[in-house]
């Protein structure tokens, strides 16, 4: 396999997955659109499904201070809207889908896509 670094990405080339610190995003990632709109049925599920995963790290409102968040590095502050130009949807839906060991979890193993993009959109709906 070879490794490229630029500008503190790794691209590793047999894989087509960038790699941005522990973020294992594939190629394209950035532009990839949710399939959904965000309506009140979609940003509810996406809500139900944020509180039984996520909340204990990003905390009730998203900001990162929910009581599993490690005060030494702390969960990302999910309504920052300077985070909306760095994690468009799809690097958002990869973000949740493959985690970033031991720091925060994958959840490709627990959450299905249909579960994941209801999420993202409601992650988007909290952005400041």
């Amino acid at each position: 396999m070879r490794i490229t670094t630029l500008a503190g990405v790794v691209l590793a080339s047999s894989m087509s997955v960038l790699a941005h610190g522990n973020w294992q995003t594939p190629e394209g990632a950035a532009a990839e659109k949710s399939p959904l709109k965000p309506s009140p049925d979609v940003l509810k599920q996406g809500r139900g499904t944020y509180v039984t995963n996520c909340q204990k790290c990003h905390g009730p409102e998203g900001k990162g201070d929910g009581p599993d968040s490690d005060p030494r590095m702390p969960a990302a502050d999910l309504t920052d809207g300077f985070r909306a130009e760095l994690n468009p949807d799809g690097v958002l839906y990869y973000r949740i889908f493959n985690g970033k060991p031991p720091v925060m979890p994958a959840f490709k193993s627990s959450l299905t896509k249909d579960q994941i993009w209801p999420v993202v959109e409601y992650i988007k709906s909290i952005r400041k």
